[in-house]
């Protein structure tokens, strides 16, 4: 970029950025709330070998789409500054959307509604919100047999997100796959929009005369959102009316890995509330930009533009699906605009990765199969091409609507009543697992030609496995299943010390225990339990209680008078108690999980850092260390113990790192470059921030010594201030000594006898110990390396002396735990 003679260095960029931001300011009638600066297309040279991209995406820059040695992102002033700063080939693309979306309100100002009769036509325009609004209600008045228009929820601008739902039986939930086409996330991409449009058009006016139609309509469940940000299309810009965009605002599996709709913009949690009704098998959503078919995983756990080095189980299915849209589509079947494409189609994390994508969520949460087209090169041509853009689609929304057909199918009911289940079924060892409809109890899931084996799991239902089962090209293979009812499985859930005091056990006292059992298999009626302790530090003084009937997936509590344990007055300090339930139904008994209780209520200790304030640099790399000294020996036990608070303040906290390390050297980093270009990090980690990586990695660690928060700034011309941190532990007395290993059941034939103990946190190993003599300590072998596993809680012996007595120890913070009752 060359800048006027009179116009230098950063603040220039500001200038030049400004102006152009001005000449692009939307017209009122796109309401848009004037605080927000939208983002503004821009290219930047990447370089042959792409080696830019990665750097731009960890600044936080919007990467729209690389091309063969340029990027085009779209940036608000302060990054474009930040960027021309850092020494990036920057100049601003043209922006014509917001003049486009002004000319589509004209156009619909003034348009001739064309009759019924001629919608067949592909008309040579745009829709406005209004027009396909008023267009959409007339085609569902026209054709009530097979269409369902109605709204998923609003914009934040209060316009309603279409859907059509097309199908021969429109309000009859039937065993069909369902299908979605949605375009238009981005509101200046808008060519998928009147092609999707053009498609519901096509169907309705083919249905009962052209059989492909027919076969299409009368198998499948189709739905069509032509635009999921009408926001954005009317003021004419990528972002949703708050300047989001709503392709990075979805759960991702590795930096936002919670399936709620929480803190989502509009668009996004009425796509998710939508979604979690309809179980859609294979979904195409539509942008602009490029042409090419982009297949998942659009991230990886490196968050890198690279392809990921463990690709989905189901990556050449992607591939194939993404295969069938851009072979039936001339122009993008020989397209080629960056080198990890093939043949229109690409993978999108060896394109360029981003996180927040709506295709990985759907398949990673959903177990549907869904791709993106960037279906026209430019993002808002003139409406003349849109006739051109129809019939290079059409055969490529046919033929991959045909495709959810495909693979396997199935019904899967309740063994006992007929009914539909609510059902998982995983493919071999794949973990993105396909699901039934609630309603029908019907799946789809679309396979490449295969033998698999099926596992089918329901709650409160008997895990069905199926092995062998061929999948061929062509019609889908029918696997039906009933699935009887699963054995009861009671589980402990919570449990209260009922000592009218703190609430928790402390050493030497006796004190009453409720505690609250999960189901998870079937129905149990005539619910008893009684209390085993699982170590030697406690006993059950009343070890019997009562409980209501717990239903499938239910839980229970006991009932009073509860449990009653005491603990040892000679405990040692960080000692846990351990329990487990023997369990007593109608329907047979069985034996819980062992549970802990922490001893005492634990000590909040908040230790904030002297070795602050500290300065961050404005050099490449540069590293800002802070340490904090914590006096107290305490053992961390659960992630809500450990919480950091910050104080930072950087102009960009894009470009930086920030982590914690415990005197054990455990690494957790807080923040990972995210945010943009937003300014400072103020708050607390595990309260009001959510750091990168989980602060269980602390879990079972000692607090006492040196901490160190470090702030790496990988980019050059901002700084900023670590002004101060601190850390608050809840913690107890970090355990000292291993404690002794307690059976949980011995058994023996003629040729093996297998002992099982019950396990203890932290714990990282056991040894065996063999001896015909349990007098003599010294008698004892040391026979662990004749089990391969020495971390499970299991062990086989192939002795047959007819006299053979057994001690386990535990491995743990302490050592060795003690050697003692022999042969229990």
């Amino acid at each position: 970029m060359r800048l006027p003679s009179n116009v230098t260095g950063a603040a220039g960029a500001f200038l030049v950025l400004f102006l152009v931001v001005a000449a692009y300011v939307p017209s009122a009638s796109g309401a848009e709330p004037d605080a927000i600066e939208h983002p503004v297309p821009a290219r930047i040279e990447v370089g042959p070998d792409f080696a830019e991209v990665d750097r731009l995406a960890r600044l936080g820059i919007n990467i729209d789409a690389v091309f063969d040695g340029w990027a085009r992102v779209y940036v608000v002033a302060k990054e474009r500054a930040k960027l021309y700063k850092l020494g990036f080939d920057v100049s601003l693309l043209p922006n014509d959307s917001p003049r486009k979306a002004e000319e589509a309100r004209l156009t619909a100002e003034t348009r001739d509604k064309r009759p019924p009769t001629q919608r067949g036509s592909v008309a040579a325009e745009y829709h406005t919100y209004t027009t396909l609004t008023q267009d959409l209600q007339q085609i569902a008045t026209d054709h009530p047999d097979i269409v369902r228009l109605s709204s998923i929820g609003q914009t934040n601008q209060g316009r309603e997100l279409w859907m059509v739902k097309i199908s021969d039986n429109p309000d009859v939930q039937e065993d069909e796959p369902e299908f979605a086409y949605i375009s238009s996330m981005h509101g200046d991409e808008v060519v998928g929009k009147e092609v999707l449009y053009n498609l519901i058009d096509y169907l309705t006016d083919n249905y009962g005369s052209l059989s492909r139609v027919t076969n299409i309509v009368d198998d499948t469940e189709l739905w069509i959102m032509p635009s999921m940000n009408p926001d954005g299309t009317e003021i004419g810009q990528r972002g949703n009316a708050n300047g989001k965009d709503l392709n990075r605002d979805f759960p991702d599996q590795f930096i936002d890995a919670v399936n709620t709709t929480v803190g989502r913009q509009a668009e996004t949690a009425a796509i998710m509330n939508w979604r979690a009704g309809v179980a859609t098998n294979m979904s195409i959503n539509f942008h602009g930009g490029a042409l090419v078919t982009n297949y998942p995983l659009d991230s990886n756990p490196q968050g890198t533009s690279s392809f990921s080095p463990a690709p989905p189980p189901d990556h050449a299915m992607f591939q194939s699906f993404a295969r069938t849209y851009a072979d039936n589509n001339p122009p993008m079947s020989v397209s080629n605009g960056h080198p990890a494409w093939d043949d229109g189609i690409t993978n999108g994390a060896d394109w360029y990765a981003i996180n927040g994508g709506m295709q990985d969520w759907q398949y990673v949460w959903h177990g549907g199969f869904e791709v993106l087209v960037e279906i026209s090169s430019t993002k808002w041509p003139g409406a003349s091409s849109l006739p051109g853009f129809w019939d290079d689609n059409l055969e490529s929304l046919l033929s991959c609507l045909e495709r959810v057909h495909e693979g396997v199918r199935g019904l899967i009911t309740d063994a006992e009543t007929g009914l539909p289940l609510s059902a998982s079924i995983q493919f071999d060892s794949n973990p993105f697992v396909a699901y039934t409809d609630r309603e029908m109890g019907d799946y789809h899931r679309a396979l490449m030609p295969d033998t698999y084996t099926l596992t089918i799991r329901a709650d409160g239902r008997e895990t069905l496995v199926i092995p062998n089962v061929v999948v061929n090209a062509g019609p889908a293979t029918v696997v039906n299943a009933a699935l009887g009812p699963a054995p009861v499985d009671l589980q402990p859930m919570n449990s209260a010390v009922l000592d009218g005091a703190n609430g928790f056990v402390d050493v030497g006292e006796t004190t009453d225990l409720s505690l609250t059992l999960l189901n998870l298999g079937r129905s149990a009626t005539g619910v008893s339990g009684q209390l085993i302790p699982t170590g030697y530090d406690a006993e059950v003084s009343r070890s019997l209680a009562s409980y209501p009937n717990i239903d499938v997936a239910g839980t229970g509590g006991s009932l009073a008078p509860h449990f009653e344990i005491q603990a040892n007055p000679q405990i040692a300090e960080g000692r846990k108690l351990g329990f487990a339930v023997q369990w007593l139904t109608d329907q047979g008994v069985g034996m819980s999980d062992p549970f802990f209780l922490e001893i005492g209520s634990g000590t909040v200790d908040s230790v904030p850092s002297t070795d602050v304030p500290k300065n961050i640099g404005i050099f490449y790399a540069e590293t800002a260390v802070s340490d904090l000294v914590i006096p107290i020996e305490s053992s961390v036990t659960n992630v809500t113990d450990v919480k950091v608070t910050i104080d930072l303040t950087h102009s960009f906290i894009g470009d930086i790192e920030v982590a914690v390390q415990s005197p054990n050297g455990t690494l957790v980093q807080l923040h990972n470059h995210g945010g943009g270009s937003a300014s400072d990090i103020v708050g607390t980690y595990g309260v009001d921030l959510t750091p990168t990586q989980s602060l269980d990695a602390f879990n079972g660690e000692n607090s006492l010594g040196t901490w160190t928060l470090s702030i790496l700034d990988t980019a050059i011309g901002d700084g900023g201030d670590l002004n101060g941190w601190s850390l608050q532990i809840t913690g107890r007395p970090a355990e000292t000594t291993t404690p002794e290993m307690k059976f949980k059941e011995i058994s023996r034939n003629s040729v093996n006898t297998t002992l099982e103990w019950w396990p203890y946190p932290g714990i990282t190993g056991y040894r065996v110990y063999r001896s015909s003599d349990p007098a003599n300590v010294a008698a004892f072998v040391d026979v662990t390396g004749t089990d391969p596993n020495d971390t499970d809680t299991l062990f086989d012996d192939s002795g047959t002396d007819p006299l053979v007595f057994y001690l386990v120890t535990g491995m743990g913070p302490g050592g060795e735990g003690p050697k003692g009752h022999f042969g229990e």
